[in-house]
This record gives C-alpha cells, sequence and structure tokens, in this order.
C-alpha cells in the first residue's frame, strides 16, 4: 500500500481502509475527482455508484448517463478499489411493495439484480429501497417485512453463489428500537448479508438544527451493534449539510418565496461562512453552525378565499321543468395585486466539516463496526481524508490468500471448505474452485462463490465472514481441487493449495 500523505500528515504504512463512498449520477465528476486520488482512494474499500433505478417489471433501468457510470467504475477499478452500484427504489409507492408480495415477480427482480452484476462484472450490488419507509407508510410495515426478508434471502444465495457482495442500506432505528424504521428487520437479514448501511442523517430537515447529531448515532449504533454482525455494519456520514431562511418575527409578512431550505455540501457551507464574514462555531451535535439576519422587501400575492356557497334547495320553473344542476356556481373571484411587504430573516446553516467526520468515525470504529460510508464523495474537503489518515485503526498488512481445509468424500459428494481473504479490505472474496481429473483434461467443475462463511480462525480484525464452504456432486474418479482468490473485477489472484481427493466406486 502507498504511503498516505495529506497536508503534511503521514500514516503507517498498514492499510487504513476503512472508508467508503457513494458517488451519485449527479455528482460523478466531483466523485472521480476524489478518489482518482491514490492517496485518497488507499483509505478506501469501496464505492458504490448510485446509477440505478428500478421499474414496475422488475428491471433496473439507468437514473444517469452510461458514460459517466462508465468513468467511475474506470476511476475505482484503476485504484484497486470494489465496485458495488447502488440501486435505488425509484419506483412509485406500493411498487416494490407489490413486486416483493408476488413469489415470481419477486424472484424475477432478484435474478434481473443477479444478471446485472455478473454481466457488468461489478463485485457486488447495494440496495437502497427507501420507499419503504418513506413512501409506502408505517401501515403497510408487517405486509413488506416479511416478502423483504424472503427476498433478501433469495438474493442472497444468487449473489454468493455467484461469487458477489451483497449490500444493503436502510435507514435507521435508535432509542433501542422504539424509534426508526423497524420495517427492515436488521436482525433478520443479517445472516444473509455482507454489509448494512445506515443512513445517519438527515436528523433535521424541516426547521433548523443538525443533521447527524453525536448523540443520535450513539443511539443507533448502539441498537444495530445489537442486532448485526458489527464487522458487517458501515455508519452513513453526511457531507452536506443545510441552511433554512426563516421568519424571525412572527407578526411581520414576508414577500413570497421568501422562506427557504437549500441543501450545502461541506465546500459550500465554508464557502457562505466566508461569502457574509462570519466564523462558524461548533455546536454541541459536532456539527458547524452559524447564522445572520436579512431584512428583505419583496412583492406579497396572498389569494382571496371565495366564500363557502351552499346551493340552494332544488326549484322547477313555471313550467315545471327542472333547472340546470351545475347552473349555480360561485362568482368568479379575482386575487387582488401583489403588494410591497419587509421582513426579517433569519438565516441558520448546520452542516459537518472534517472534524465531525472524524468523530463519527472513531464511534463506528470504536464499537468494532466495518468503518463509514459517505454520503456522498465529492461533496467534501480534501482535509476529511487528513483527519481519517491520522486515526490509528490499522487492518493486517499482507498480500490476498487462502487456504482449503482437508476436503471431505461422502458417496459422490465433495465437500470443500477453507478460508479466504485480502487483509486491507474486510470485505469477503470471491474464489474460484475447480475440480479436474487426477490424470488431466478438462475441468468437470469451476465455481465462484463468495467467502462469506463464519470462520473462528479469521482474523480479528477483518470480522469472522471469511469462509467459504461448497460441495460437488462427482462420478467415481480421482480428481485435483484447486482454488483461487479472486481480486475485484474478477482477475484471477493467488492459487490456494490444491489437493487430491477419490470418489470410490460404487458411491
Amino acid at each position: 500500500m502507498a504511503a498516505l500523505l495529506l497536508s503534511g500528515v503521514l500514516s503507517s504504512c498498514q492499510p487504513n481502509r476503512f472508508t467508503s463512498g457513494w458517488i451519485p449520477y449527479w455528482g460523478g465528476t466531483s466523485g472521480r475527482a476524489i478518489i482518482d486520488n491514490p492517496d485518497i482512494a488507499s483509505l478506501y474499500a469501496e464505492v458504490s455508484m448510485l446509477w440505478y433505478g428500478t421499474a414496475p417489471d422488475g428491471t433496473l433501468p439507468l437514473i444517469g448517463t452510461s458514460s459517466g457510470l462508465a468513468s467511475t467504475v474506470a476511476s475505482a477499478r484503476a485504484q484497486g478499489l470494489a465496485v458495488i452500484p447502488t440501486i435505488f427504489d425509484s419506483s412509485p409507492a406500493g411498487t416494490m411493495r407489490a413486486i416483493l408480495a408476488d413469489p415470481f415477480s419477486r424472484a424475477n427482480h432478484a435474478q434481473h439484480i443477479v444478471d446485472l452484476v455478473n454481466a457488468k462484472g461489478y463485485d457486488g450490488i447495494d440496495l437502497d429501497y427507501e420507499v419503504f419507509a418513506f413512501g409506502d407508510g408505517r401501515t403497510k410495515w408487517d405486509e413488506i417485512r416479511p416478502n423483504w426478508i424472503l427476498f433478501i434471502h433469495t438474493l442472497s444465495g444468487l449473489m454468493h453463489t455467484s461469487g458477489k457482495i451483497l449490500s444493503v442500506t436502510v435507514p435507521p432505528v435508535w432509542d433501542n428500537g422504539a424509534s426508526g424504521y423497524t420495517v427492515y428487520a436488521q436482525d433478520q437479514i443479517a445472516p444473509d448479508i455482507d454489509r448494512l448501511r445506515l443512513m445517519v442523517y438527515d436528523w433535521s430537515t424541516s426547521s433548523p438544527g443538525p443533521i447527524a447529531p453525536l448523540s443520535w448515532v450513539s443511539s443507533v449504533i448502539s441498537y444495530s451493534s445489537a442486532h448485526v454482525p458489527v464487522s458487517k455494519l458501515q455508519l452513513g456520514v453526511p457531507t452536506y449539510g443545510r441552511h433554512w431562511t426563516t421568519q424571525k418575527n412572527s407578526g411581520e409578512i414576508c414577500p413570497d418565496g421568501a422562506v427557504t431550505r437549500d441543501s450545502i455540501t461541506m465546500k459550500e457551507g465554508a464557502q457562505l461562512a466566508a461569502q457574509h464574514g462570519l466564523t462558524p462555531t461548533r455546536h454541541s451535535s459536532g456539527e458547524l453552525t452559524f447564522s445572520w439576519d436579512q431584512v428583505v422587501t419583496g412583492p406579497r400575492t396572498k389569494p382571496l378565499t371565495p366564500p363557502i356557497w351552499t346551493p340552494p334547495p332544488k326549484h322547477t320553473d313555471v313550467v315545471n321543468t327542472p333547472t340546470d344542476p351545475n347552473g349555480l356556481q360561485p362568482a368568479l373571484r379575482l386575487s387582488p395585486p401583489s403588494v410591497s411587504v419587509t421582513c426579517t430573516l433569519r438565516h441558520i446553516a448546520y452542516y459537518p466539516d472534517e472534524y465531525s467526520v472524524r468523530q463519527r468515525a472513531e464511534a463506528a470504529l470504536a464499537a468494532h463496526w466495518s468503518g463509514i460510508i459517505i454520503f456522498a464523495t465529492g461533496y467534501e474537503n480534501t482535509a476529511v481524508y487528513t483527519q481519517l489518515a491520522a486515526l490509528a485503526y490499522q487492518r493486517p498488512n499482507g498480500d490476498p490468500s487462502g487456504s482449503f481445509d482437508t476436503p471431505t468424500v461422502s458417496g459422490s459428494t465433495l465437500r470443500v471448505t477453507g478460508l479466504a481473504l485480502d487483509p486491507e479490505f474486510d470485505l469477503s472474496v470471491p474464489v474460484r474452485i475447480t475440480v479436474t481429473p487426477s490424470g488431466g483434461g478438462a475441468a468437470v467443475a469451476t465455481r465462484t462463490v463468495l467467502a462469506s462463511v463464519e470462520r473462528a480462525d479469521a482474523p480479528a480484525p477483518l470480522g469472522p465472514f471469511h469462509g467459504f464452504d461448497q460441495s460437488f456432486f462427482l462420478t467415481p474418479g480421482a480428481y485435483q481441487v484447486c482454488g483461487n482468490v479472486m481480486a475485484w473485477g474478477g482477475a484471477s489472484g493467488p492459487a490456494l493449495a490444491c489437493r487430491q481427493i477419490v470418489v470410490p466406486a460404487g458411491a
């Protein structure tokens, strides 16, 4: 691993890959600029391109340009990083709920995902299905939850037997389970997934306040640590904030459009403070904040609401002919012309900086989580990585490696188990197992599987999920069983020691 040199901070030569990032399709250029820096990329474990949506037929349309996606994947590949694109549920409320409720459409959707990952050579996939939480509503959660668990179980089997990683991104649960988005059943999907990413941001949206207060982060960490193996957990950390304009004095009337809320990146937050000659202060949440007042004057249009009108009782004319039932309507009332008004606005901004990102990384690592994932790579300043590089957290040195246990033969079934890992990454790695006749000839079986089975002998800093366990049905004969630890992107890595086995006649 190359030494990391940022702003005069030199890291150890040992790897420190506890950072991941989402690069959204609208921010590909700025995201690529971050991971194209080899010093920064040496802190990264994987990159997730938020580039795919969902369709009612279960397919996965691009929601960004194919050229932008290809460039972003190429940047990640050039740095040797795992590529795990994100699928965002872009369908209307109820659509994905209906897909998962039907066994056929559920299996079809899972197959579309696996086919995409295999066709593009991705290292895995990340699911960000937020509509369950924010579109379908809590009254549907009991209906959604069991189908969601079945879907994840099905998809996991398909992904792992293809040697691919399954990551899931969810909004959090906190207060010991009393608050938050329990529809995602963290504890029940945990055995089937390789990453669980918690979106611990957007605490304050409609009114001014911090984006991810540390007290909330701590409560989320406490809950998920008790329900999911900690080595599978990643803490979502924002590199954006918000700028609110609010009405300061209740007795005033503000111009149209004066009260607003805008999202700002970390970089834009610092620029906004400098533009107004302000020095941000550190809020108790760990984030930066600043405010100022502004007197504004502009037009205000207040429509005149027509009074409630009740039609008179039905009546007839002198020749007993019914009148037009739609003939009587309220008279049209026009709004008065706009008037000019003046009010005082209070501008309030909250946003993270490099120190608040480091605080959250330290909290995740202290809980033995895999690390953090940034939303979004490209919103931050490079000082973030100076702070992250200074953390003492280390993973083991060394190249990818693995080992076979002694294969076992029972009747016609060969069972192959072992350990495989890349010590710089805590991700489970793929292993390609090949069975050939001992006397030579073409392989009779070749499979690529994910080494994601729990193993007690896996190195502690990487978590226990680095074993593989695969069975083959063979005809009688002598065979050689060999394997390779695979590199990200499907390239063949170091070879495992080959083993000789015999399937006896009459088995």
